[in-house]
C-alpha cells in the first residue's frame, strides 16, 4: 500500500514529515485510510490540516466508494477542494433529492441516483 512521508503525534500536536508525491510535498498513508480510520492518513501541502480515514469518509456522508476514489486522487490539495473541483467539472453530481454524490465519469448525460431513484442530468 502507498505510504508517502510520515507523521508523529507528540503532546497532542502532529509532526509531519512530507515527501514529494506527483505534484508536491504531502503525507499520505493508504493503509491508515483503509484499515485504521481513526489514525492520520493525509496532510496536504502548506497546511497544518491532518485528515483521518473517518474525516474523509465523513466528507462524503459515508459513501465509501467516493472517499476511496478521492483519496487516490489526492496529491497536494485538501480533500474538500478536490471534491469541489470534480463536482464543478461534472465528474460527480450531488443529487438534489438526497444530497448523495452520483459518479458521472466519462459516461452518458444521465445517471440514476441509487438512493433517491431519479434521473440526474450533468
Amino acid at each position: 500500500m502507498l505510504k508517502v512521508g510520515s507523521i508523529e503525534e507528540k503532546y497532542g500536536e502532529y509532526s509531519i514529515n512530507r515527501k514529494y508525491y506527483r505534484q508536491d510535498m504531502i503525507f499520505k498513508d493508504e493503509d491508515a485510510c483503509r484499515n485504521r480510520k481513526d489514525e492520520p492518513c493525509y496532510a496536504p501541502e502548506l497546511s497544518y490540516s491532518v485528515y483521518t480515514g473517518n474525516d474523509i469518509l465523513n466528507i462524503f456522508n459515508g459513501q465509501q466508494e467516493f472517499a476511496d476514489e478521492l483519496f487516490e486522487g489526492l496529491d497536494w490539495q485538501h480533500p474538500e477542494t478536490l471534491m469541489e473541483d470534480w463536482i464543478r467539472n461534472n465528474d460527480w453530481v450531488v443529487c438534489d433529492g438526497c444530497g448523495e454524490l452520483v459518479d458521472y465519469g466519462n459516461s452518458s448525460n444521465y445517471k440514476v441516483c441509487q438512493s433517491y431513484g431519479i434521473n440526474i442530468e450533468a
